[in-house]
């Protein structure tokens, strides 16, 4: 009689356990994965980034990993996107191949920002596909290479790459102000970061690559006139 007692004590705690580390092992699981990338884009004071694709080494080495509506889709360096059952399901429509993708879903349209390279030259786009028909709804062309993590606030993207600063509508692809060749004696900045410092105020931020400070450039978001270099 106390053996089954204890018997049934012991798979009384063995049940609580295994729930425990199931509990444990969901929240770990959330916590690593990156469904954040799925999140729905808010429109709030300090704006949300686009999320960089990642890459995979299936089917082949170029290949990016993406997320649509929660699903994992696979971008091939000619920029066909594969759904998760390998159906070719949309296309960026890229001239060459794809070196650096930034990807951003609102509502049924997908952002993509990009980098292509062929013959040690580069270019650097923002295309707006629609989920629905598949097709290009607009694209614009971006001066400069080596994008910076796109930052979408409201009906507008911001993007930097080296030399160049910009903000671009969502609704139709132009740029409502844009500012290039910006540079420090020797090059051209690279920015990295963008944020928003003050009300009706964005700023770009360029780290030195071989020292802990950084260039930073202050625009009116309004005008697009630089309010301060340093």
């Amino acid at each position: 009689m106390k053996l089954r007692r204890v018997v049934k004590i012991v798979l009384f705690l063995a049940v609580i356990l295994a729930a425990g580390c199931g509990f444990l092992y969901e929240k770990s699981d959330k916590q690593h994965s990156d469904i954040a990338a799925i999140i729905p884009l808010h429109d709030e004071n300090v704006g949300t980034h686009a999320m960089e694709a990642r890459y995979s080494n299936w089917p082949e080495p170029d290949t990016l990993i993406i997320y649509i509506d929660g699903s994992r889709y696979k971008v091939s360096s000619a920029g066909e996107i594969f759904s998760p059952q390998g159906k070719k399901s949309y296309s960026i429509g890229n001239e060459f191949p794809i070196q650096q993708l930034f990807f951003a879903q609102r509502g049924r349209d997908l952002f993509v920002f990009y980098t292509d390279v062929e013959n040690g030259g580069a270019g650097s786009f923002v295309k707006r596909i629609s989920l629905d028909s598949g097709e290009i709804v607009w694209e614009t062309e971006v001066e400069g290479f080596s994008f910076s993590k796109p930052l979408l606030r409201g009906q507008f993207a911001y993007v930097g790459t080296i030399g160049f600063i910009g903000k671009i509508k969502l609704k139709n692809g132009a740029f409502d102000w844009k500012i290039s060749e910006i540079g420090r004696k020797g090059g051209l900045n690279h920015f990295r970061e963008i944020d928003f410092p003050k009300p009706h105020e964005v700023r770009f931020v360029a780290p030195h690559p071989l020292s802990l400070s950084a260039d930073t450039v202050i625009v009116s978001d309004i005008t697009g006139e630089i309010i301060s270099m340093n």
